[in-house]
């Protein structure tokens, strides 16, 4: 709560640094938000390990957001914690893959979120809307993550506000609702947690 508070009047990397490092150990976090922690450090900047950007690309990949991954692994490049050293292959084998996985998902998602469009439930809009906002197409993903949260019968309902509050902060026309859809997500095994720091972190 302490650091909480000094992240909101002094967000020095140090602080956001100790916090994060601290957040998956919180009693009942799940370990399903290691992405969401991950995301954290890199738009605090306090990513620099290259272990967390391969960790973190290959987490994107398993999530279903190789576009994320592949803007992950470019950035490692570009910063020089990938690329180099003893393990300078295996980095290269995970750029491609990304790569390869988001030429793939690129050609497929219109499909799949036409797809998800005539489901039961909206766990499948959610999901391909984040897709899109991972591709830098905001304003087209959050339509859908909000189509999926009206059908509903989802699986986590404060996951998908989560994606949405996180979504609208990559969109000028949704930023100023994002600082409200983060508040009001109320989940108690670490999306609020997360929800909270992404309003500290730039929704205002």
């Amino acid at each position: 709560a302490t650091l909480e508070k000094l992240l909101a009047y002094y967000p020095k990397k140090e602080y956001w640094a100790a916090y994060l490092g601290r957040l998956p150990r919180k009693p009942g976090f799940a370990d399903r938000y290691a992405l969401d922690v991950m995301r954290l450090k890199l738009a605090s900047g306090t990513m620099t390990q290259t272990a967390d950007f391969m960790e973190m690309a290959q987490l994107a990949l398993q999530a279903g957001y190789p576009a994320e991954a592949r803007k992950i692994v470019e950035r490692g490049f570009a910063t020089g914690a990938l690329g180099s050293g003893a393990e300078a292959e295996r980095h290269k084998r995970l750029r491609d893959l990304a790569l390869k996985q988001a030429a793939e998902s690129s050609a497929s998602i219109a499909t799949r979120a036409g797809e998800a469009a005539t489901a039961k439930d909206g766990n499948a809009l959610v999901q391909a809307g984040y897709v899109y906002v991972t591709m830098g197409e905001a304003d087209k993903g959050i339509a859908l993550i909000e189509q999926g949260l009206a059908k509903g019968g989802l699986k986590r309902p404060e996951d998908a506000k989560l994606l949405l509050g996180m979504a609208q902060l990559q969109s000028a026309a949704a930023k100023p609702k994002a600082a409200a859809t983060l508040r009001s997500v109320q989940g108690k095994d670490g999306s609020a947690d997360i929800a909270r720091l992404w309003v500290l972190l730039g929704a205002g």
